[in-house]
Parts: C-alpha cells; sequence; structure tokens
C-alpha cells in the first residue's frame, strides 16, 4: 500500500493541510518541534488504524476551538486499486465518528483495520521491551488485528463479553453475594470468554513461532552483535507446553471463581497473558538488556513486524518513523535509511528536526524521495 495524498482539517493544530503527490519510498517532514510533523503521521494513523498512534482520546486531536475534525486519505494497493478513507470526529455532548472507506460507510473498525496496514515506531515504544505486560498485549493486537480478521473479531466479542463478566463480578462485590447467587448470570460471559479467550491464545502462540526467525534476522541486518534474541508467548503468565488453550481456561475459570468474587474482576484470560522478549537465552530484555540493546530490540521488532504483515496480510505496509533517528546511533540510523532508500521497507515516512541531515542523504532530484517543511501546522 502507498499513500498518495493526505488531507487533514482542524487537526491538532492543523486548520487546512493538504498534501499531495506523496514520494513512493521517504517522505521526510522537517520543521521544528511543535510545528505539527507527528499530527500528519497520526492523521494517516487515523485513516487505516481508526485511531491515532499516540492518543488513546479522539477529541483531543480536533483543533483548539474547533468542534469537526477531518481526514482524507487517498492510497493505491499493491496490484495498483485505489483506497479511499474519509474520517469525521465530531465534538459535542457524545463524541461522533464517522468512517467512509471507497463510498461506503463502515459500521465497525474491523471493516476498515487491515485493509492499509500500517507499522509504527515512535521512542516511547521502547516502554514495549522495558514496561510493563499489557504494552507487549498492545504490540501483539496491533499486529495480529491487522494481519487476520477472524483474530480482530475475536478481540472485539473477547472485550465485550468480559466487560459485561466484569461488571457482575464487581456488582456483586459491592453487595457481597456469593458466587452461587451470580453464576446463572456470570455463566454466559464466561462461556463467551473461554470461547474467544481460546482463538486469541491459539493465534498468539502461533505468531510467536512465526515472529522469531523473524526477529533474529532483523536484529542481525541493524547489529554486528552476537546477540540471539527471542520471545516467549505465556497464556496467563502460565508456562503452557500442550497448547489446549480451552482445557487451560477452563481450568483458571474453576481456580479463580471465588477469588474473583472476593475482587470483583475476572482473573484469567489473554488480558492477562505475557509475551517476553530475550536478548539471548536466558536474559530477558526487561531485565539485562542495555539502553542501546533496547533501541535496537525495538527497531529489529518493527523491521520483523513488517515483514511479517507483509505477508499475512498479503500487502505493503506503511512504515510510519516519528522522532526515531534522533534516537539511534549513527550506524543504526544509517542502516534504517539505506534499507528505506532501496525500497525494502515500502513507503516510509519519517519526522526530523534535521532537513540538512536528509537532504545529503537523500538528495534532491528523485522522484523516490521527498521532503517537506511543516511550520505551524502547514506544508511550506
Amino acid at each position: 500500500m502507498r499513500a498518495s495524498s493526505i488531507h487533514l482539517r482542524n487537526f491538532r493544530n492543523h486548520a487546512d493541510t493538504f498534501v499531495r503527490d506523496l514520494a513512493p519510498k521517504i517522505n521526510v517532514l522537517v520543521g521544528p518541534n511543535g510545528a505539527g510533523k507527528t499530527s500528519i503521521l497520526e492523521a494517516i494513523s487515523l485513516a487505516t488504524l481508526t485511531k491515532s498512534f499516540s492518543s488513546q482520546s479522539d477529541a483531543v486531536l480536533i483543533r483548539q476551538g474547533d468542534v469537526l475534525l477531518e481526514v482524507e486519505a487517498r492510497s493505491v494497493s499493491d496490484l495498483g486499486v485505489g483506497h479511499h478513507v474519509s474520517i469525521q470526529i465530531e465534538s459535542g455532548l457524545r463524541l461522533k465518528k464517522t468512517i467512509v472507506a471507497n463510498s461506503e460507510r463502515i459500521r465497525t473498525y474491523a471493516d476498515l483495520i487491515g485493509r492499509a496496514p500500517v507499522v509504527v515506531l515512535t521512542p516511547d515504544e521502547k516502554i514495549i521491551t522495558g514496561g510493563p505486560p499489557s504494552e507487549r498485549r498492545r504490540f501483539l493486537n496491533m499486529v495480529l488485528s491487522q494481519a487476520s480478521r477472524a483474530y480482530l473479531e475475536d478481540e472485539l466479542e473477547y472485550r465485550r463479553a468480559l466487560k459485561q463478566r466484569n461488571a457482575i463480578l464487581s456488582d456483586a462485590r459491592q453487595k457481597r453475594q456469593s458466587l452461587s447467587a451470580i453464576q446463572p448470570l456470570l455463566a454466559p460471559w464466561t462461556a463467551l470468554v473461554l470461547k474467544h479467550g481460546a482463538s486469541i491464545m491459539r493465534r498468539r502462540a502461533r505468531f510467536t513461532e512465526e515472529f522469531r526467525p523473524r526477529l533474529l534476522h532483523a536484529y542481525r541486518v541493524i547489529s554486528q552483535s552476537r546477540e540471539e534474541p527471542s520471545l516467549a508467548y505465556l497464556p496467563m503468565g502460565l508456562e503452557a507446553s500442550s497448547g489446549n488453550f480451552e482445557a487451560l481456561l477452563a481450568e483458571q475459570a474453576v481456580i479463580c471463581n471465588i477469588e474473583e468474587v472476593r475482587r470483583g474482576t475476572t482473573l484469567f484470560g489473554p488480558h492477562r497473558d505475557e509475551l517476553m522478549f530475550f536478548i539471548n537465552p536466558g536474559q530477558e530484555a526487561r531485565l539485562y538488556a542495555s539502553q542501546g540493546q533496547h533501541k535496537t530490540l525495538l527497531v529489529a521488532m518493527k523491521l520483523a513486524e513488517f515483514e511479517y504483515l507483509k505477508e499475512a496480510a498479503g500487502e505493503t505496509p506503511m512504515l510510519l518513523l516519528d522522532d526515531v533517528f534522533s534516537e539511534l546511533d549513527r550506524e543504526r540510523a544509517r542502516t534504517m535509511l539505506e534499507l528505506a532508500m532501496s525500497g525494502e521497507l515500502g513507503q516510509t515516512f519519517i519526522t526530523s528536526t534535521e532537513r540538512e541531515r536528509f537532504e545529503s542523504l537523500l538528495g534532491l532530484s528523485s522522484n523516490d524521495h521527498r521532503i517537506l517543511s511543516i511550520e505551524r501546522g502547514s506544508v511550506c
């Protein structure tokens, strides 16, 4: 997939910005901090993932003083098929989001996610390798939701069942009800948690096996070290050798049920999974990796994610690199840029404050690359 244009209206500090004729390989957005470079990447994220990669709230995307945000993105698939997405977010008593793709109103986010896959890398994402398990689950969901419509539907149904089950447990805790008293209410939601939870776990386990060699290869491409990064999937934080996730979930449901009533929340399921990253056998990255190793591992993860999505989704992802080159040492930065220039990373978007750096590396005459200046929410 390759974006050809992106139009922002009342998005962050952009009143009306239309970026057309985007280059097929590298597009560098340069300008001072606060100019609105990241906002353009966020708009691409909104048009592909239905949300910004840097904000949990759609409301904060609307330009201050306005009530309606609009993003319009046009792109072309690997097979040359045009793709047009228009998104409106309107503030009010209740935030309203309207998505139209190829002249058709999108009913659920699942109808859009995965059509134009994207890989996002920002300095903030170092929390994936060094932060809590929830960040690694977010990484899993981000990749697999774009790779598989079935996974995304399972995830949405699982969240719905989990929300209902937690509401019943929380209410029972407040009213001091027993497990037997609420069991008839819990049973149908428990069944859905078991069904969709097992499907999610199976897909996560398979992903781990498929992703491992890609991660090792990408790490070797960008690093000359002899480290052997890897990853391991622990369903609910447990060592599970059989792969019978239905039985594992059912067993944990029984073990946890009394404690669930006492605490008022569901204590089993893939929302408690862990994905562990290692820099060497037995050396968990979260505990042993240096700052440099964390950076290298994160870049390798994103390169591996790119290759995984390209194969699984059947479409070349767009790569969004937000202020990444200021974080990398010169050698790794050059390797990343060379990969992007070769076309191996598809269409790449880069934000930076250093125009001269990219002018010297990319040159000014190639039709494959473009450098755009962003100032005060507009393209100069």
